[in-house]
């Protein structure tokens, strides 16, 4: 159930009207850190891991998100620029590829969402009423959207064409 709301959360956290504002869009400098460090992973997969949890660092570092609000806040803004760049590399593939590959593609993106929403729900269900478990619950579902999205870039753009 607390998945659900996170996955709602999330939703309504990357529509158009949200990404233009609000304390889960973005900023700036965030977006620049997040691209800076993609950029200089370059075609390595291993390095552009490395990224993963950049923007969080970057914003967590100011003292008035150094709250669980504040954390849930920061993983949500660099889980907004993973989600884009997956949309991109979705558009990307349906593009280029045939209607088999653009079956697998859309098959494969839900079961990769109910495994996320599923694997991140862990957290809540063993520490139900703790304020820990959406921090972990938002770390969780960060990591993992950015996995998925290195992959389907990766996918997208083999050998960096």
């Amino acid at each position: 159930m607390i998945i659900r709301c996170l996955v709602v959360l999330a939703f309504f956290s990357f529509s158009a009207a949200a990404f233009a504002q609000g304390p889960n869009t973005p900023r700036a400098e965030e977006i620049k850190v997040f691209h800076e460090c993609l950029q200089k992973g370059g075609l390595v997969f291993n390095d552009r891991v490395q990224c993963i949890g950049k923007v969080f660092e970057h914003c967590a570092m100011k003292l008035q998100d150094q709250t669980s609000m504040g954390m849930r806040e920061c993983y949500a803004r660099e889980t907004a620029l993973w989600e884009k760049m997956i949309l991109n590399s979705e558009k990307e593939l349906r593009r280029n590829e045939n209607k088999a590959t653009k079956t697998e593609l859309v098959e494969t993106g839900r079961n990769w969402k109910a495994f996320r929403n599923n694997a991140c729900n862990i957290p809540y269900a063993m520490n139900p009423k703790g304020t820990l478990a959406p921090v972990l619950g938002m770390e969780c579902f960060n990591r993992l959207t950015g996995l998925w999205a290195l992959q389907l870039s990766e996918f997208a753009t083999p050998l960096g064409n």
